[in-house]
């Protein structure tokens, strides 16, 4: 009789760790201010962002150069000359000339195409990968406050497991109850502290997975 009242009690309170973990959401500890304030801050530092902001930066200043290169097909040039009836020119017979290079100008269009199509292109890149860091930034966060929050649920489970797993004892140390179910609530006591160490290494991960995007750590971040 005694072993199975002890088996109701122990799938009780297992059932009521499972439905605290269930019916607690997540979402009341999803901060959006604070997640903005870590993408914010994983654009200012992360490497790779900064490295396609350069790329867009360097296509940039090709481009600038490209357009410029129609002066290179201008040359100026001084020349010895003189009048028809052989009286040299005025500036003792220096002649100023501008000439143009026929084969700049027909190579300065395509040159010029060429180097806005790599600037567009890294401007998507850098466009495309602000957004997949955005991305990126928003499920870690997002993971980390699911791992928290499974922990909270854990650490009650655990917490409870611990008061029980006293009470148990002490009724035991005064012959008030059996060994085997003073058994059984050290294996339920175990298990429920084995998840909430499961779950402190789950938190950890996951907040080192979003430190890493945001190039800090979560409590400087204000």
């Amino acid at each position: 009789m005694i072993k199975n009242k002890f088996l109701i009690f122990s799938l009780l309170f297992l059932l009521a760790g499972y439905n605290a973990q269930c019916q607690e959401s997540m979402m009341q500890n999803v901060s959006y201010p604070f997640l903005q304030k870590l993408i914010d801050s994983a654009k200012a530092k992360y490497p790779r962002l900064r490295m396609y902001t350069h790329s867009a930066q360097a296509a940039k200043y090709d481009l600038n150069k490209a357009k410029m290169g129609w002066f290179d097909a201008l040359t100026v040039a001084y020349s010895y000359g003189s009048s028809t009836n052989g009286v040299p020119a005025g500036n003792g017979g220096v002649l100023p000339g501008i000439y143009l290079n026929m084969g700049s100008v027909l190579r300065n269009p395509p040159a010029v195409k060429y180097a806005r199509e790599k600037f567009n292109a890294s401007k998507d890149d850098l466009e495309g990968y602000n957004l997949e860091l955005e991305r990126l930034v928003k499920e870690k966060y997002f993971s980390y406050v699911q791992k928290l929050s499974i922990l909270n649920q854990r650490t009650k489970v655990a917490n409870d497991a611990e008061t029980d797993l006293k009470q148990v004892k002490y009724k035991f140390e005064k012959g008030e109850e059996t060994f085997d179910n003073f058994s059984k609530m050290l294996v339920i006591y175990n298990t429920a502290v084995q998840n909430k160490i499961t779950s402190e290494g789950d938190v950890l991960i996951a907040k080192a997975n979003l430190e890493e995007l945001i190039v800090g750590k979560l409590e400087d971040v204000q």
